[in-house]
């Protein structure tokens, strides 16, 4: 029998950064449970603070290594940095008399956890408190299952408060609670101005049919990384139990009507202080609370249980479903009894779930046992489908769920940013989830027909922040020039062109943003003045070198659209035109020295010229606290953002890689350049969140995604590509816990692993892919899946092994194959890419080179 696909996916696999036991600088991977692009991604929230030597940690997707469960909320994001966002509609169970407890305050309940006691598996997390109440998590597409298992008694290793009068006499120290809290958020520690707030809520309580408790209402927050405006979010929660009864010992009597087993809190909300003890909420028996925008009440829910009589000493369990909605409680309601009905238990919910994944994202990619090392090598194989699991986490699609305008429209939300995932992570999209990516891009389309802009970053329904250029240009050109017939035919294209027209063309509103004295980071190109008048950014803007460039690039995408979608045979040439104004960023006399011992056998520096800078108004260069190797914060105020020139100018023009190598010195000297980038000791940090390792080259940021597939640009040097990827995932990237070289960006780190580990790459806004070298033997990719282009690529390497993956030669469909790269045409016929390797380099690739604006005359 085979092993399933599931069984190879580690959800913790990067949730741990390079200080042990600690997340700062890991992949902030979320590893609860979910479906793919499911709008519930149900999680525990773990705080640093109250641990030996904890420190306040911004925790992004919730999860920490170490720490204090602070609840179980519904939403989730995956693999993000910045400031945190979500951790919504919180539950927290609760054992015992609740002495000590204050419902407004979550230092005096939390509770650590027995690390070796928990585990991640498609569909299912558990964990173990140190109080002995056993989590288990699951999930539908809109609903999350929890499942409470209480121990007969309070663990002796709980860290408990002291002890306090009890809230009524007959409370007992064996009593189970579900705290619902409505003001939980993942808190901002990083940025307090950024943080998250909640701002009003209802909440209303009932007894369901089982006869158990149940709530529903809506929480409104602001804040979080993309500053999102206000954002409100519906649920619907109900509760069954085994061998325990609703208990109203800890809820005070003050209406006629009243839910057996709940009661009500609310209390003067502060996001930075609780009330005081003595000042802690009482639970009550109204059924009914809300709180409005302005007036600072925090509410929630205290549900409580005692050990049946009949059954004192058996198991207790008891079990939450929790649906959630964008639209109504309503609908929450539904979401939750159609997706988790009573009937369904929390098995057959994992069951399902394990079965979507494998059939929607894991079944993509076939390792085939051909009886070689490498098809059984567990450790790639973990790598692999992990990598492609947590390519399903985000964005989540919230068709159905979205904001008025949107009906009927395919809508995906928290792209989390699209700078980060247009280089790989939507490429792949294109290629194994082709159906879901359809949608997507009409997603994309639809954002800026319903509200007027296209997304550079989006969040909890609002666009933000825009961190160089206007990617969702990218990201549409490269499905539009990549279009074989694959995505659907309903994509309306001529509304995708004047969707980007629009941020090549029309100045943002100025929002302001205090990480930038310009502001302008909601939407749009927010340095178009300096770009459209001057042809390049001056540093009265932020970032002037990075969108200096990135905008280019980004008019290179409109350009290869505007090919055959333009009217206007002017505005296709201006755009042309625009494809090449990076070079008016780059400063032909910036240099650097660095001393390579192993690229000269002199003892002197080599220098290399030739870089991106900064600009005045009156077009000369502004050298003031500017060096190519580093890029200061290289933040939201910098010349440069999250990379420094360094690596920028190799990035600077993808799709013009003919006059990069010319500005750089030409081809030996090109290379050379590129060897330099990654010898270790040369660069320096840009940041523990996104930086990894002593090079100038930084495996753990988006910038640096193309850098070593750059050989391929220079003939007869692809095997170089090879040893430098090779490289670079076995140093940085692995099966454990720290298996990431940083955040993982909402799947862009691990669509870079899975693109290496086939041995193919894309260039983005380009049907070009670049040949590395596949990590297996034999590969059998499915293509398109779903659609009427649905096709095989088997992906071979006889003989592969430690010592013996240089391509030799490559044969494509049973053709001699020299060229260092596919066209997508070429890809999307599917077919045999079989790989002769050999333990030596090798100049095979001596056709033609990937394409360049500039020809390569």
């Amino acid at each position: 029998m085979s092993t399933r696909l599931t069984s190879y996916v580690d959800p913790l696999i990067g949730t741990v950064g390079s200080t042990p036991g600690s997340a700062i600088a890991g992949g902030n991977s979320f590893p609860g449970a979910t479906l793919p692009w499911g709008l519930a991604k149900p999680g525990i929230d773990t705080s640093y603070l109250g641990v030996p030597n904890g420190t306040a940690v911004d925790c992004n997707a919730g999860y920490s290594p170490l720490g204090n469960v602070t609840g179980i909320s519904m939403t989730h994001v995956s693999g993000t940095g910045g400031v945190p966002t979500y951790g919504l509609i919180s539950q927290m169970p609760l054992y015992g008399d609740l002495s000590g407890v204050n419902l407004a305050d979550n230092t005096t309940y939390w509770q650590n956890r027995s690390l070796e006691d928990e585990t991640a598996t498609v569909g299912h997390f558990r964990t173990i408190l140190l109080n002995g109440i056993e989590v288990d998590i699951a999930s539908s597409r809109r609903a999350g299952l929890i499942k409470y298992t209480f121990p007969a008694s309070i663990a002796s290793n709980a860290s408990m408060s002291e002890s306090t009068p009890e809230v009524v006499q007959t409370a007992t120290i064996e009593d189970a609670h579900v705290l619902v809290d409505l003001t939980h958020v993942l808190p901002g520690y990083g940025t307090q101005a950024y943080s998250q707030r909640y701002t009003h809520g209802t909440l209303h309580t009932r007894t369901g049919k089982n006869g158990q408790p149940s709530y529903s209402g809506s929480a409104t927050y602001t804040g979080g990384w993309s500053q999102p405006q206000s954002h409100t979010l519906y649920f619907c929660g109900n509760f069954s139990a085994t061998n325990l009864e609703p208990t109203d010992a800890y809820v005070t009597q003050n209406s006629r009507d009243r839910v057996r087993g709940a009661g009500t809190i609310n209390w003067p909300y502060s996001p930075s202080e609780p009330p005081a003890f003595k000042n802690r909420p009482i639970p009550r028996s109204f059924t009914e609370l809300e709180s409005f925008a302005g007036n600072g009440m925090g509410i929630g829910a205290l549900f409580s249980w005692t050990p049946s009589a009949n059954n004192a000493s058996a198991g207790r369990e008891i079990l939450a479903r929790i649906g959630i909605s964008y639209v109504s409680h309503e609908q929450a309601c539904v979401n939750s009894a159609n997706e988790l009905p009573a009937n369904l238990s929390f098995t057959e919910v994992v069951e399902r779930s394990r079965e979507e994944w494998e059939k929607e994202i894991l079944g993509a990619i076939e390792v085939v046992d051909d009886g070689s090392a490498s098809s059984s090598n567990t450790t790639l194989k973990r790598m692999l489908y992990t990598a492609l699991y947590q390519t399903g986490l985000m964005p989540t699609d919230k068709t159905g769920e979205s904001p008025a305008g949107y009906d009927g429209i395919p809508y995906f939300d928290d792209h989390y940013t699209l700078w980060d995932t247009y280089r790989s992570l939507t490429p792949l999209y294109h290629l194994l989830y082709t159906e879901t990516y359809s949608r997507v891009i009409k997603g994309l389309i639809s954002i800026f027909t319903v509200e007027g802009w296209l997304p550079a970053g989006r969040i909890a329904n609002w666009n933000g922040r825009v961190q160089g250029g206007t990617h969702a240009d990218m990201v549409l050109a490269d499905a539009y020039v990549k279009n074989s017939g694959e995505l659907a035919d309903d994509i309306d294209w001529q509304e995708a062109y004047r969707a980007v027209l629009n941020d090549a063309l029309n100045n943002p509103v100025h929002n302001v943003d205090t990480a930038t004295f310009d502001g302008a980071t909601k939407e749009g190109r927010g340095a178009l003045d300096d770009y459209l008048s001057l042809g390049f950014i001056t540093r009265n803007h932020t970032r002037s070198i990075s969108r200096g460039v990135e905008y280019s690039q980004n008019d290179f995408a409109i350009y290869s659209i505007s090919k055959t979608l333009s009217n206007s045979t002017t505005q296709t040439s201006d755009f042309l035109n625009k494809s090449s104004w990076w070079q008016n960023q780059w400063s032909p006399s910036a240099n650097t020295s660095l001393y390579i011992p192993t690229l000269s056998n002199s003892t002197s520096n080599t220098t290399f010229t030739g870089f991106p800078a900064p600009r005045n108004m009156d077009g000369t260069f502004n050298f003031t606290a500017y060096d190519p190797l580093t890029c200061g914060n290289c933040g939201w105020a910098d010349d440069i953002y999250e990379a420094k020139p360094w690596e920028t100018a190799f990035g600077a023009a993808p799709h013009d890689m003919f006059k990069i190598i010319n500005l750089m010195g030409g081809s030996q000297k090109f290379v050379q350049r590129l060897d330099a980038s990654f010898i270790p000791g040369l660069g320096s940090s840009v940041g523990a969140n996104n930086d990894a390792g002593t090079a100038l080259f930084n495996p753990g940021n988006e910038p640096s995604f193309l850098t070593p597939y750059l050989y391929n640009y220079v003939s007869a040097h692809q095997w170089k590509t090879v040893q430098r990827t090779r490289e670079i995932v076995d140093q940085y990237y692995s099966d454990e816990r720290n298996g990431y070289p940083g955040n993982i960006d909402g799947g862009a780190l691990p669509s870079w692993l899975i693109f290496n580990l086939i041995g193919l790459f894309p260039v983005a806004a380009q049907p070009v892919y670049l040949i590395g070298a596949p990590r297996f033997s034999s590969l059998r990719i499915k293509l398109f899946t779903g659609t009427k282009r649905e096709t095989t690529l088997n992906i071979t390497a006889p003989g592969l092994s430690d010592t013996n993956f240089y391509p030799q030669s490559i044969t494509f469909n049973g053709k001699n194959h020299t060229r260092s790269w596919l066209s997508h045409d070429e890809l999307s016929q599917g077919g045999n890419l079989v790989f002769n390797v050999g333990p030596e380099p090798s100049s095979w690739d001596t056709g033609e080179r990937p394409p360049s604006l500039s020809g390569w005359s």
